[in-house]
């Protein structure tokens, strides 16, 4: 620069002003979205409490009202709109939220959901990417909170314990599936991830003891013989659940690809049917890939393939549960290269299935759309062959790599 010239001199690099998507993708936003998801709590949960206005608060509440009343957990009451499906070790593990007052169990019981599948998400993804997905689910995930649903636990819970088979905790992964089974019994199908692992026949036999452990439950409040007729009674429950209309008030379900084959063609087989199909599809990669089971990437992917079947197969899924398998695809989104596919699949999947979520869409459109038509399980579906493939070798034609920085591998090394 000539002398007593009055030109400023010319910003280093680092300094030049920052295009807003620059700045944008600086912000860490994790705390932002974890603080947005504690919040969501406090908003969805007092009022509810406040008005008496959560049905199934009430149905959780009950169980563990009736369990230590010594009354039978699966019979019919008529202060409750629905039955109680869950296990007798349920309304155990639920006590903390059922016994304190309503608002309180609420607050407790809501938080425990939405923040536990937050953490959950960002030790799975400890980056940005983790971010993307909390944001990417989050409406899903307050469509759950409103009505109290204990499809975020779970969704958390899987999504643990595939994090301690990844760092060899192998009772830390069974006591998550117990847990998980204990609240629903579709998570007894994280077990097989554990074929991925060393060590199978000693996980079979610590999970197994930690699942009867948990089961075991209701003897802390109630005699053996009590907690051998509850037992009998959810036994004797879970075939009339199973088959459709057999429960007179049982609430509506959107399906799983099970009630589609009924809604749409009038299947009329039990639906265990076609969830032992759906096994087999979902086993059949998992086997096959074997010589890349050593490869982080191929278990993440079987970990987003489990989230989305855990939904698709269920005979008895409802719209809340459906953020189990967003969570899945929103995770294979951010950990795979970009392409149409992805993209397409992605936005079918957040337009239909967060549209039946959302208590700011009109009831006429979220009823006539979701419900009525069922499309929920259409976009989870296509989204769940695709990951198949995936997991079958397959590459997407027109994938685009992430850069490194963002989709760094935040696993521990597998062997």
């Amino acid at each position: 620069m000539p002398k007593g010239s009055s030109a400023s001199p010319r910003p280093a690099p680092d300094q030049r002003p920052r295009s807003l998507r620059d700045r944008v993708r600086a912000v860490d936003w994790r705390p932002w979205l974890v603080a947005l998801y504690a919040l969501s709590v406090l908003v969805v949960a007092i009022p509810k409490g406040l008005h008496h206005a959560d049905v199934t608060f009430e149905i959780f509440r009950g169980g563990v009202l009736h369990l230590l009343h010594g009354q039978d957990l699966y019979a019919r009451y008529a202060d409750y709109a629905d039955y109680y499906k869950y296990s007798p070790a349920f309304a155990v593990l639920f006590a903390p939220f059922g016994l304190p007052p309503r608002v309180v169990g609420l607050v407790l019981w809501d938080g425990l959901n939405a923040l536990l599948l937050a953490w959950a998400v960002l030790r799975l993804l400890p980056d940005r990417r983790g971010a993307a997905v909390l944001a990417l689910i989050f409406l899903e995930m307050f469509g759950a909170m409103q009505n109290s649903q204990s499809n975020s636990l779970v969704t958390a819970l899987v999504i643990l314990a595939f994090l301690a088979l990844e760092r060899r905790r192998q009772l830390g992964a069974a006591l998550a599936i117990a847990l998980g089974t204990a609240v629903k019994i579709f998570p007894l199908g994280a077990a097989a991830l554990a074929v991925m692992y060393p060590r199978r026949v000693r996980f079979g036999a610590i999970f197994t003891g930690t699942l009867l452990a948990v089961f075991a439950l209701p003897l802390l409040v109630v005699s053996p013989h009590q907690t051998a007729a509850q037992y009998a009674s959810w036994v004797h429950f879970l075939p009339r659940d199973a088959m459709p209309d057999s429960l007179p008030g049982s609430g509506m379900h959107t399906g799983g690809i099970p009630e589609q084959l009924r809604f749409w063609f009038g299947y009329t087989s039990p639906p265990w049917i076609v969830e032992g199909v759906g096994v087999v599809l979902f086993l059949i990669p998992l086997l096959a890939g074997a010589r890349r089971w050593d490869d982080p990437d191929f278990r993440r992917l079987a970990l987003c393939s489990l989230l989305v079947f855990l939904v698709i197969f269920n005979h008895r899924a409802e719209s809340p549960s459906f953020v189990i398998a967003l969570t899945g695809i929103a995770i294979w989104f951010v950990i795979t290269p970009r392409s149409p596919l992805t993209v397409t699949l992605l936005v079918l999947t957040l337009a239909i299935v967060s549209l039946g979520a959302s208590s700011a869409v009109p009831d006429a459109i979220r009823h006539g759309v979701v419900m009525h038509f069922r499309l929920k399980t259409v976009p989870c579906t296509l989204a769940w062959l695709a990951m198949q493939a995936e997991l079958l070798g397959w590459r997407r034609p027109g994938a685009r790599t992430p850069d490194a920085a963002a989709h760094g591998t935040a696993l521990a090394p597998g062997r």
